[in-house]
């Protein structure tokens, strides 16, 4: 289903055709514990000594928190600087778990060949994932006699990196190493196979950024605004562009603009605050602090205190109550949005004494936690981690009275029919989580 906004009738989002399924009653934990443990490939006998890393990402289904689907690949980490994946395993095999039955398998046909990165369109119907030079399109509910359709092929030889697709389910965002110093950014329609929709040169717009030199691996996550108006990109080399890519043009970036004593912690410890349409964006900076930035006006509007340990992954929750940020440490702190002070703080040494630190066997080369995916409510998180497992822990269980009513009209209410409901076109936006800032 799609939705336009009405204080921002610009903006368009793209739902799911069906309620909200909230996450298993029954499951349920006092907050900061521990739910539950999914184990990646739980039939393959996975056991090598040479695996140093599982890169593991996750998500929730869209509007259905009872599913969560990943995909992982194990890497040797050679010199301490070149990932290497370990071909003789399964790798980037698709998982598809149901923690109201405790049921999973393996999705037919579906794999990343890529850096492990896969994404549910918003329509809840397509699952997208990452090849070396192609998006696979596949759909939700396996059918024998649907084919897997390749999207955005690449007829210039790149190596593609990252991707993302965008809110309204509209365009998919690639990052693509093209040359030994080229970085490129392409916008592709979903539907598109061969033509994209706009190609940009990253050196172009920003001439210091530059993948690594080899033997190095680079890494780069790449983000959509709220309004799929703007797309961010995170860089291993500590970089974040945000990129207007009808335009063609830069808009900031970030550490060289506004944050110029320190760099990006990692690619993917950034993320778009939900009520703004593509302005506002939080950062983690390897200084171990959390900022709050406007990108169109180019200032930073607050920050947090020091957290203690540089953060692997940080997600707003859907509705922008709190930051999740999971740190190297082992620690997950949940942050007000607002003012950036602690809600909760969980330590995973102690809720998950079977988790390894990787600081124990790598040293600092590679992330304690790899993904971190949010339920709609926001009330738990997936962890996926190094050692090829998923931890899901209860976050906050106590919402505001808004957030309590909004939740119970979803799980009634079909996306369709909300816009039908006597309400103020406001309520309605907010029914939709439509962004309400600039």
């Amino acid at each position: 289903y799609i939705a336009h906004g009405h204080s921002c009738p610009d903006v368009v989002r793209c739902y799911p055709s069906q309620t909200l399924t909230k996450f298993p009653g029954h499951k349920g934990k006092k907050q900061g514990e521990l739910i539950e443990i999914l184990q990646i490939l739980p039939k393959y006998c996975v056991e090598n000594p040479t695996i140093d890393v599982w890169w593991t990402f996750c998500q929730f289904f869209p509007n259905n928190d009872n599913i969560i689907i990943s995909t992982s690949t194990p890497f040797q980490i050679l010199h301490g600087i070149q990932w290497k994946k370990v071909s003789s395993l399964p790798c980037g095999k698709v998982m598809q778990y149901n923690l109201d039955n405790g049921k999973s398998g393996v999705i037919p046909q579906a794999s990343c060949k890529g850096f492990p990165k896969l994404q549910i369109n918003p329509d809840g119907r397509k699952l997208t994932t990452l090849d070396t030079s192609s998006i696979h399109e596949h759909l939700v509910v396996y059918n024998p006699g649907h084919p897997i359709i390749h999207r955005a092929r690449d007829s210039h030889f790149t190596q593609y990196r990252d991707y993302a697709t965008s809110a309204n389910g509209r365009y998919h965002a690639i990052v693509a190493k093209a040359s030994s110093n080229v970085y490129t950014l392409s916008v592709y329609g979903s539907e598109t196979v061969l033509v994209p929709d706009a190609v940009m040169k990253i050196p172009d717009l920003y001439p210091d950024i530059k993948p690594p030199p080899l033997p190095f691996t680079d890494r780069a996550d790449v983000k959509w605004s709220p309004d799929s108006r703007l797309v961010a990109v995170g860089f291993s080399t500590g970089e974040l562009i945000v990129v207007d890519w009808k335009k063609g043009q830069g808009v900031c970036s970030v550490f060289e603009e506004i944050l110029s004593d320190c760099d990006l912690q990692s690619p993917s410890t950034y993320d778009f605050d939900p009520r703004s349409q593509h302005c506002v964006m939080a950062v983690a900076a390897n200084d171990t602090v959390l900022y709050i930035i406007n990108t169109e006006k180019k200032k930073m509007l607050f920050s947090s205190s020091d957290l203690g340990s540089c953060v692997d992954c940080l997600k707003y929750s859907y509705d922008s109550n709190c930051i999740v940020s999971a740190l190297f440490n082992l620690k997950i702190k949940v942050l007000d949005a607002d003012d950036l002070n602690l809600q909760l703080e969980i330590d995973l040494t102690v809720v998950c004494p079977d988790f390894e630190d990787i600081l124990l066997k790598l040293g600092s080369i590679a992330p304690n936690t790899t993904c971190l995916s949010l339920s709609s409510t926001g009330e738990q998180a997936a962890i996926a981690c190094w050692d090829r497992k998923i931890r899901v822990m209860q976050l906050l269980n106590v919402l505001n009275l808004q957030s309590l009513c909004k939740f119970a009209i979803q799980r009634f209410v079909h996306p369709s029919d909300i816009e039908k409901l006597p309400l103020p076109h406001l309520l309605k936006d907010y029914l939709y989580s439509f962004p309400f800032n600039p």
